[in-house]
């Protein structure tokens, strides 16, 4: 029986190498985690190109196939490290500020505001359930004033950019892995 050519590892687009995959994220995710912390929020752009420039690097390093299921995977590893990064770098640069620097007074104003601008949304939008159940909503709306809203606003805002940090580096993964795809009709040599 006629036995099949060996392939190259990473030839087929199917099979990720992993160990090559991890350190391509992992050495990109360092610098867009820590640009995005800097820019004070998720730069969609820089995370898109994090996603693309994984895959570029896992193919210079494999020399193998991709395709948009890969770079989607790659992308979404390098989307979790960035987010790791920055929300690590976020909270050192709070804990700098507010006990270092001694700004406590300036980010609770901050969250203040917001948690006020949360609190009236909230009285505003809720007239029927104002009507309801009066004492809930205002004890909803005095949530978000304290320091435990607090908490609970700056853990929302990380979750939030974090996912869409993961979703942006895994759609910027996607269309990479398309883009660097072999096209029908092309034969690749060994």
């Amino acid at each position: 029986s006629p036995q099949a050519p060996p392939q190259r590892l990473g030839s087929d687009t199917g099979r990720i190498q992993w160990r090559i995959g991890f350190t391509s994220a992992l050495l990109l995710a360092i610098p867009v985690g820590l640009l995005s912390a800097l820019s004070g929020g998720m730069s969609t752009l820089l995370v898109i190109a994090g996603g693309f420039g994984t895959i570029f690097l896992y193919r210079r390093r494999t020399n193998g196939l991709t395709d948009g299921r890969m770079g989607w995977r790659l992308g979404a590893i390098l989307g979790m490290a960035a987010a790791t990064i920055a929300t690590a770098a976020d909270a050192v640069q709070l804990l700098v500020e507010r006990y270092v620097l001694h700004h406590a007074a300036a980010i609770d104003a901050q969250f203040q505001s917001v948690a006020q601008q949360m609190a009236e949304q909230a009285l505003r939008n809720n007239t029927e359930a104002m009507q309801q159940a009066p004492q809930l909503v205002h004890a909803w709306a005095n949530f978000w004033l304290s320091g435990n809203g607090h908490v609970a606003i700056q853990l929302l805002t990380a979750a939030i950019v974090s996912m869409g940090m993961v979703l942006f580096a895994a759609t910027g993964g996607a269309i990479a892995g398309r883009v660097f795809a072999p096209r029908p009709g092309t034969q690749r040599t060994m």
